[in-house]
């Protein structure tokens, strides 16, 4: 007969074999990965995207680069070379009308030139400003230019605006602060027809037009 204390022993020993074997068969403890409802352990969390980066799964995010502007190519003996002593600091792009009225002269009745509404719009395509009256510009900071032709080119096909160049004078502190010249490039429509009729007098006529309008600074 097996003393009771050596059966007690015998029996301890097996249960606790059982639980070492148990405990390895369970593998490492998950410690930082919380159980996800219904017991599945979830990976570690994904560190946050950078500002400005696209989700993903989703396009990457495509920001326009704003580059400084350069001199316009122009032609040998062109007439609207901005002087060496200013440099080109600003590009915007006009886009409107060329607004003219019906008038009489001793050759008869013709389209007169009265002013242009246009916005003006950054490299974004957003709207910064308008180009009006007296060749002015109104920037939206409050800034303006008024513009005198000191001269002009042909354009690039009969049917635009001829290229200028404007001499200005700035008013107020912002965007067109101290801006000298400003040359009108790159011109697309805008003209009116030869002539228009009596029936027409006085009446208004507003063509499309778009240009390119590069604004220049003293060094």
């Amino acid at each position: 007969m097996v003393p009771a204390r050596t059966e007690l022993g015998r029996w301890l020993l097996c249960g606790a074999s059982a639980l070492m074997l148990a405990a390895c068969a369970a593998g490492p403890p998950t410690a930082g990965r919380p159980a996800e409802p219904g017991g599945a352990p979830t990976g570690p969390a994904a560190p946050p995207a950078p500002a400005g980066a696209a989700a993903p799964g989703e396009a990457p995010l495509v920001v326009p680069t704003l580059e400084a502007p350069t001199r316009p190519s122009l032609g040998l003996f062109s007439r609207i070379k901005a002087p060496t002593e200013v440099d080109p600091v600003l590009e915007l792009v006009a886009v409107g009308v060329q607004i003219f009225r019906c008038e009489q002269d001793k050759e008869g009745f013709h389209w007169v030139f009265r002013l242009p509404e246009a916005e003006l719009r950054d490299a974004r395509g957003q709207v910064v400003g308008h180009h009006g009256a007296n060749y002015s510009f109104e920037h939206a900071d409050g800034s303006r230019l008024i513009g005198t032709i000191v001269g002009y080119d042909s354009p690039s096909s009969d049917d635009s605006l001829r290229w200028l160049l404007l001499r200005t004078q700035s008013y107020g502190q912002g965007e067109f602060d101290k801006m000298t010249y400003v040359q009108r490039v790159e011109t697309s429509g805008g003209l009116p027809p030869a002539r228009c009729s009596a029936e027409q007098l006085n009446q208004i006529l507003r063509v499309p037009f778009s240009a390119k309008f590069i604004f220049y600074r003293p060094r």
